[in-house]
């Protein structure tokens, strides 16, 4: 893959999902990337999955692979004063300091803006949060589960009236807002080249999901009404709804233009008599009797497998996908052929598969240039590469600034 970003200099310092999501990205894209971790407790995330809440884990952590991949790992206590003597010098050399400690915490840790710009004026400072930097809740905790999903509307909206909440897939806000704060970034380094001065970037899981979710809000606040739940729409459009094929698998129908495409499907499938039908030969009526024609279809779907739906649907020109589980991701051809989840040589696992960040410069997939590191596996490489002697380094150590 294009190194878009190769010689850049990224600090990481933050834990969780969010935040390294973003680093996680500029790695991929070229960046020299550096994860501080307090060399005792290191990233909460290393022992979420393997401390037993996923049964059948077998000691290997997912999320570490996926989040960890293509950075190196420095343990170092930053609350010991030789622990802020080598961040100052990291950030001397970085191009970027990325955090999601709180306000309180990088006051105390003396890591804000203010202090790092000191160190380095040229140094871009990027945070991301809970909600927001201004206002009541600034100082407050978020995680995407409360923040983006609950906070945003967006479990509210998936979720039908009078029944449980609909739950949030593992990181799911943190990954969206992982790539907006690694696409502001790259608009502070534009920003940088031109005018030679560091910014701050900001991105928070509440503004995330005020974006994702902008079409209900924008809408709520233009007709004073809100659009309906999830599944609660009506069948407006026959074209543009799910049905079940004779194996049970899922077939979404996704023609928005339904004057279009009504008779490129109808031929498609067969079934051109639907076309002379006069309950259905127009717009209007499909609009009126949408509820009518989607029985009709779900009936003809029942008839074949997907397999051979796919067949069909595949040989014209309608828009249709089909209804996936994790498990089924890594066979899709599509994925398989644009490289959307590339392997590398675990040192205990193999051969090993994770998620690509989704942009590809020069056509090429992402490459993953090494693994997830062990809590502070380079902490003396780096150390030895910011002049500090094998002496010094033990002193340190000795002192518990770094592991």
């Amino acid at each position: 893959m294009v190194r878009v970003f190769d010689g850049v200099r990224l600090i990481e310092v933050a834990d969780w999902g969010f935040v390294p999501s973003a680093a996680t990205v500029l790695a991929d894209w070229g960046a020299e990337v550096i994860k501080i971790e307090h060399p005792i407790r290191g990233d909460p995330m290393r022992g979420l999955v393997t401390s037993g809440i996923i049964p059948g884990a077998r000691g290997v952590n997912f999320l570490v692979e996926q989040l960890g991949r293509n950075k190196r790992s420095v343990g170092i206590d930053l609350g010991h004063a030789d622990g802020l003597e080598i961040l100052h010098q990291l950030v001397k050399r970085a191009d970027i300091f990325l955090t999601n400690f709180l306000p309180e915490a990088r006051q105390r840790l003396r890591i804000t803006y203010e202090d790092l710009r000191a160190v380095n004026p040229r140094i871009i400072y990027a945070k991301g949060h809970g909600q927001g930097q201004k206002g009541p809740d600034a100082n407050r905790g978020g995680y995407d589960g409360a923040s983006f999903w609950a906070r945003g509307a967006v479990a509210e909206r998936l979720t039908r009236p009078g029944q449980p909440l609909v739950g949030q897939r593992p990181a799911f806000g943190d990954f969206i807002g992982g790539m907006f704060l690694a696409g502001g970034i790259a608009g502070a380094l534009y920003h940088r080249e031109k005018t030679g001065v560091g910014i701050e970037v900001d991105v928070s899981l509440l503004g995330n999901a005020v974006w994702i979710m902008s079409p209900d809000i924008v809408a709520a606040m233009t007709y004073g009404f809100e659009l309906p739940h999830s599944g609660l729409g009506g069948v407006a459009n026959p074209l543009v709804h799910t049905y079940w094929s004779s194996d049970g698998r899922g077939i979404v129908l996704m023609m928005l233009q339904s004057e279009r495409f009504w008779p490129i499907f109808s031929r498609a499938v067969g079934r051109e008599d639907i076309l002379r039908d006069p309950r259905f030969d127009s717009a209007a009526k499909r609009q009126e009797r949408g509820a009518e024609l989607a029985d009709l279809l779900r009936e003809l779907f029942a008839h074949k497998t997907r397999a051979e739906w796919a067949a069909i649907l595949n040989a014209s020109e309608c828009i249709w996908a089909p209804v996936q589980s994790p498990a089924e991701i890594p066979d899709d051809p599509q994925v398989v052929a644009n490289g959307y989840l590339p392997s590398f040589e675990h040192p205990t696992q193999g051969r090993f598969r994770v998620a690509a960040s989704p942009v590809q410069f020069g056509n090429e997939p992402v490459e993953v240039r090494r693994p997830a590191a062990e809590l502070g596996a380079h902490t003396e490489e780096v150390l030895l590469e910011l002049g500090y002697d094998w002496e010094a380094i033990a002193r340190k150590k000795k002192a518990g600034a770094i592991c």
